[in-house]
């Protein structure tokens, strides 16, 4: 009997990254069954469902599955039952797996929650930018000065009611809270708006620490993360612990700018690196798609870059 299909049909990884969890796969009946000569294949079938469209299935042919996980289809036929447990066909006519279905669902709901984040962030930004242009051009109030008594048109109070006053008024709102043209927020003002909506409330735009800060160009994202730090604190901390932040990070990036105490990173770290290696000294990269009995391994074809390193003169292997 078939099961529902998990999700879209159009569902793809798009350059997200399929991670291995290494206790959910040794804890997996499938693993430990696997012979030894199975368990790379298997991680090959993983990767490539993750490749497919929908993301984390397989198409329901052994010969396509063969062929996608680059494995003879005699070696295939004969551990299909190892390779294949726990794929289930859904609706669709397609392979599904509960493990890697649940691995793109994750991938889906934190999809949803950044959209989300994106979309209420553009909400508040719109709110705080229509909120302060209510006010009429040039600072004057209308005429019906009992409508809103005791308040200018940046929505703060003033005690005044006749339009002459007010604009004297606006002329000397608060530093930091509304600019020049008294209609757009200074920096300072909008990121200390940007901040309590975080949940800190004692902000300062006159603070000579957060005006260098914006100086230097720091974003108000940067300001908006480190609140999101602050207010998940236990205890919280205030807006002073929320300038450390910022300053520790922008002196990390200075220091990561300039490479200074950036130690050169190992040529054999990974794959990539270590066939760009391979690249230079004029090996090429590994042939993964050698699959005869007498193929070079990648621990083998590593240790042929790295004689090749070796007998450089000058650099270390």
């Amino acid at each position: 009997m078939t099961k529902t299909v998990p999700y879209p049909a159009d569902t793809r990884a798009k350059g997200w990254r399929f991670e291995l969890d290494h206790e959910r796969i040794e804890q997996s009946d499938t693993w430990a069954l696997a012979p030894a000569d199975v368990r790379p294949w298997l991680l090959m079938l993983w990767l490539s469902a993750w490749r497919q469209e929908p993301c984390g299935s397989l198409p329901n042919e052994d010969e396509l599955i063969a062929v996608r996980i680059g494995m003879p289809m005699k070696t295939f036929a004969k551990v299909r039952c190892k390779l294949m447990r726990g794929w289930w066909e859904a609706e669709d006519g397609r392979l599904y797996h509960d493990t890697v279905t649940k691995r793109v669902l994750e991938m889906l709901s934190a999809r949803e929650a950044e959209r989300r984040r994106k979309a209420e962030y553009r909400q508040r930004k719109e709110a705080e930018r229509t909120g302060l242009s209510h006010g009429t051009p040039g600072g004057h109030q209308q005429d019906d000065a009992g409508s809103d008594t005791g308040r200018d048109d940046t929505g703060t109070g003033t005690g005044t009611s006749t339009g002459k006053e007010e604009t004297t008024t606006t002329s000397r709102t608060t530093t930091g809270e509304v600019g020049g043209d008294r209609h757009s927020p200074s920096k300072a003002g909008a990121t200390c708006k940007a901040i309590r909506a975080k949940g800190i409330a004692d902000v300062n735009p006159s603070s000579p620490e957060l005006l260098a800060l914006i100086a230097k160009g720091v974003p108000v994202e940067t300001f908006e993360a480190a609140a999101e730090i602050c207010a998940k604190a236990t205890p919280p901390k205030g807006f002073a612990y929320l300038l450390g932040i910022v300053k520790r990070q922008l002196g990390e990036a200075a220091a990561i700018a300039s490479g200074v105490g950036m130690p050169a990173k190992p040529w054999d770290e990974s794959r990539t690196s270590i066939e760009a290696k391979g690249e230079e000294v004029g090996l090429g990269r590994w042939n993964e798609h050698d699959l005869s009995v007498n193929r070079e391994t990648f621990p083998q074809y590593t240790a042929r870059v790295r004689r090749a390193v070796e007998q450089r003169q000058g650099e270390p292997a």
